[in-house]
């Protein structure tokens, strides 16, 4: 019963290693934190709880897909398992669902976003929808495209722009919806191989100029446009070489313009320059600490913390770019 006792009464373990990358001796660019997986998470009695009852007790992740992190510090997952999506407040130190606060509403939650007035939306490939609640899980609105959806994936919102982007996988394109109405205003692409067409598109990150990133799945690319919908660049392709892409998922961009590419086969996520050239890569296939299985959607917030969906291993895997920001997060650790 000691390992029990130790765990129900707080004696404290001693503090794991970091893991960060690359390995010294070169200077470390990413560092793992932690992992999310349900409301244990903020549970005093968790970790005694699931070595007493065997298992892990509460609203746990069962399969994690869709990520978004705030500027109000809450993220977002949405889990198909459990048709739902939870939201972690790590500053309160609570967990809750949108079904928990009375939104039942959802099959397959896909993708999820959140603007800066207070409203989240959320994609439905099941039965081809976009649900917008406020803050309190209250519904909305649905949003109606001039084209019906077919398997509405990624979603993000463009506050500063008034713009909302959601992928339409089935039919090949972005549609464009003006925040304030909510009105489809246009569509970014179409089927094909050639700049600006998609094959089937997924995953949608931004940067903090508006610029959208949009994971052109099956032509095994990435590509992205300005805020007004014209394409600028793309990069990527197929195969298992770094820089090259497998099986591409979440993207997301830190403040500093470095790109990064979840890749669901190689369980990794790979870190880009603007131009597409390959700098890093970082996790590996495993359920050890910062270790990844099926890794699938991916969002870096404001501060530059990283949050990756860890889809097989039932949690969210939140990491830290080590540039500008985390040192200046240092330096008033150190003055205080």
């Amino acid at each position: 019963m000691i390992t029990v006792s130790a765990a129900i009464y707080g004696c404290a373990a001693p503090p794991l290693p970091d893991l960060v990358w690359p390995d010294p001796p070169d200077e470390p660019k990413i560092k793992y934190l932690r992992s999310y997986k349900g409301s244990s998470d903020f549970s005093s009695s968790g970790i005694a709880s699931n070595i007493l009852l065997g298992g892990e007790s509460g609203t746990i992740l069962k399969k994690p897909m869709g990520v978004f992190a705030g500027n109000d510090s809450k993220i977002y997952v949405t889990d198909t398992a459990n048709s739902d999506v939870f939201i972690f407040d790590p500053k309160k130190s609570k967990m809750n669902t949108l079904g928990g606060m009375g939104a039942k509403v959802f099959y397959k939650p896909i993708g999820v976003t959140a603007d800066t007035d207070g409203r989240i939306f959320v994609t439905d490939s099941q039965v081809d929808k976009v649900t917008v609640l406020d803050a309190n899980a209250k519904i909305i609105a649905y949003l109606q495209p001039d084209e019906p959806f077919k398997q509405p994936s990624g979603i993000i919102a463009d506050s500063a722009n008034r713009k909302l982007y959601v992928t339409d996988t089935h039919t090949h394109n972005i549609k464009v919806f003006d925040l304030d109405t909510l009105k489809n205003t246009g569509t970014i692409g179409k089927r094909g191989k050639e700049e600006g067409e998609f094959n089937f598109p997924s995953h949608l990150g931004m940067d903090n100029k508006g610029n959208l990133y949009v994971v052109d799945t099956m032509n095994g690319r990435l590509q992205i446009f300005d805020k007004d919908g014209k394409f600028k660049r793309a990069f990527g392709q197929f195969g298992d070489a770094p820089g090259m892409f497998a099986r591409p998922k979440g993207v997301g961009v830190d403040s500093e313009g470095h790109i990064y590419v979840v890749d669901a086969a190689f369980n990794n996520v790979q870190i880009f320059n603007e131009e597409g050239q390959v700098l890093l890569a970082f996790s590996s296939y495993g359920s050890d600490r910062a270790q990844m299985i099926l890794p699938a959607g991916m969002a870096v917030d404001h501060d530059d913390y990283i949050y990756v969906v860890d889809s097989w291993n039932r949690r969210i895997n939140m990491f830290e770019y080590l540039g500008e920001k985390a040192k200046a997060r240092a330096s008033q650790m150190i003055k205080k």
